[in-house]
């Protein structure tokens, strides 16, 4: 499986855990009635019957804020995921599907939306994909991760965690059946990473099978591993693609350039990220993620 199918099913097996109604916002809550205020702002500047293009959509939660502030809108979602898909009238999810090579018509879509799903993208070939499926125009909203946002440090943060119970330190000691020296690696990662609840799990789980036989131990280790594999693949895309501030107009450039929009350009938000011609996302931590970037 190469890079881009490792990716893939990475965000598969996270969509198939994540509910319909918060998504990947699941983990930050206190972001979600931010993010819905500024979806359904944007939803409602629509024309009636709009057909709207959500880009990364994941089980759709941000299409769905859309029509709940505007019923006549039409959603079709596209993710290179397989997600599941939820039969609802004015929402179509197309699984398998990249953004860099999408299935309409030139100039057949009216809007296009995005929630921490753009900026996963190769960025100049979904812009000039963007510009291509958009009629002359059209609006956009992007929601884009921060680098310097809670979420973003936290993963950093988690993905350490991660890397060092896969490490080959911490492998050597467990696959030994040497008690001691896990308990010091574990103490070791407790030290580099405190407050990650997977350090513990990984303690529990370990001590209590290390007594296992040489042959059982190196089959649960495969386990762990592969079982730890999606999620830092994703971490790792994540750490990618987010956005700092100092990077957001270099990041902006080949939007600008293929959309055909030389007004693009970001300004600091009411919740610290970057927004473009977007309505303020307020009452949110100023350190949340998110960047607004619509589109005028």
């Amino acid at each position: 499986m190469g890079a881009l199918g490792q990716h893939a099913q990475a965000w598969t097996e996270f969509w198939q855990g994540q509910g319909e109604v918060d998504g990947c916002c699941a983990r930050a809550p206190e972001i979600l009635g931010p993010v819905r205020a500024h979806w359904s702002t944007f939803g409602r500047s629509l024309a009636p019957d709009s057909q709207v293009l959500d880009i990364g959509c994941g089980t759709g939660v941000a299409g769905r804020a859309l029509v709940e502030a505007n019923p006549s809108l039409r959603i079709i979602g596209v993710d290179f995921a397989s997600v599941r898909v939820h039969r609802e009238p004015r929402i179509e999810i197309l699984s398998d599907t990249r953004m860099e090579s999408m299935p309409f018509s030139d100039g057949s879509i009216d809007a296009a939306i995005s929630q921490f799903g753009f900026e996963y993208g190769q960025i100049e070939d979904a812009s000039r994909e963007l510009a291509r499926v958009l009629r002359r125009g059209a609006p956009f909203s992007f929601l884009v991760h921060h680098s310097r946002a809670r979420i973003a440090t936290d993963s950093l943060r988690h993905r350490r965690a991660l890397q060092e119970i896969c490490g080959t330190v911490l492998a050597t000691a467990f696959l030994a059946g040497n008690n001691a020296s896990l308990d010091r690696q574990l103490a070791r990662i407790r030290h580099q990473c405190p407050h990650e609840r997977i350090v513990e799990d990984a303690a529990q789980g370990l001590r209590r099978m290390i007594g296992e036989a040489p042959a059982h131990r190196a089959e649960i280790w495969r386990g762990v591993q592969a079982a730890l594999a999606p999620e830092l693949v994703m971490l790792a895309e994540l750490e990618r693609s987010a956005v700092s501030p100092e990077a957001m107009q270099r990041w902006l450039r080949p939007m600008a350039r293929i959309v055909d929009r030389g007004d693009l350009a970001s300004r600091p938000s009411d919740i610290g990220a970057m927004e473009l011609f977007a309505t303020p996302i307020v009452g949110a931590d100023p350190f949340e993620l998110a960047a607004a970037l619509r589109g005028a």
